[in-house]
């Protein structure tokens, strides 16, 4: 709070202070999956990422949860409303992505225009993935998780039903997506970090948000 306060950001309320300890407590695995070796140590690359993953999204559920209760006037009924929206948020987000996978897995395998062509594969594996993020945040759930289960679910049933040549073009091309996500956002948080003029004229509510973005497409 003493942090906050020298910053002159402006007043801050309960719920933005617990906004922004939801969202400094997931714990970032970027710097140890970059000594990691996936294909060396692919059962430890996975623990790590899974658990990065897992952790952010929780953040993000628990920071959307903080800002639709009033916490200013904190009681039992307050405390109950905030865990059933935490877990509403949180099975929702996972049920939509299992769902979305396994319509993949379903379209891919069943319906003929999309089997054994690598280009209609690749494409319906991208847009099924981003058709469940939009989803989820059309119906104001979590993105992250429901992106992250339908990756999972993908990864154990689509991925089997594609041909050889799909397998390799998917693998390397979201190995791509994910290299030119990581550059564009070191840069961008990297050169931002450094306008004082934004610090000082910065409020609560953009300093959260501003938070909240980086820690969404830090998981994306």
């Amino acid at each position: 709070m003493g942090l906050f306060s020298k910053l002159d950001v402006g007043p801050l309320e309960l719920g933005d202070y617990l906004a922004i300890g939801a969202i400094f407590s997931a714990t970032d695995s970027v710097c140890t999956l970059q000594v990691l070796n996936q294909d060396e140590a692919p059962l430890l690359y996975s623990l790590v990422f899974g658990e990065g993953v897992v952790n952010d999204a929780t953040s993000v559920v628990l920071f959307n949860a903080i800002q639709n209760i009033d916490i200013n006037h904190f009681d039992v009924f307050v405390l109950l409303q905030f865990i059933g929206k935490f877990l509403y948020l949180f099975f929702t987000s996972t049920v939509l992505g299992v769902a979305a996978g396994l319509l993949s897995a379903y379209i891919i395998k069943k319906l003929c225009f999309a089997r054994h062509s690598t280009d209609r594969e690749v494409a319906i594996m991208i847009l099924m993935a981003y058709l469940s993020y939009m989803l989820s945040m059309l119906l104001d759930l979590s993105g992250i998780l429901t992106v992250f289960f339908c990756g999972i679910v993908m990864s154990h049933y689509t991925w089997h039903n594609v041909t050889e040549s799909s397998r390799v073009t998917t693998k390397h091309t979201f190995a791509t997506l994910s290299f030119i996500a990581e550059i564009f956002l070191f840069l961008y948080v990297g050169m931002d970090a450094l306008d004082i003029d934004k610090w000082k004229l910065a409020s609560s509510r953009y300093l959260l948000l501003s938070m909240n973005n980086y820690l969404t497409v830090r998981t994306v």
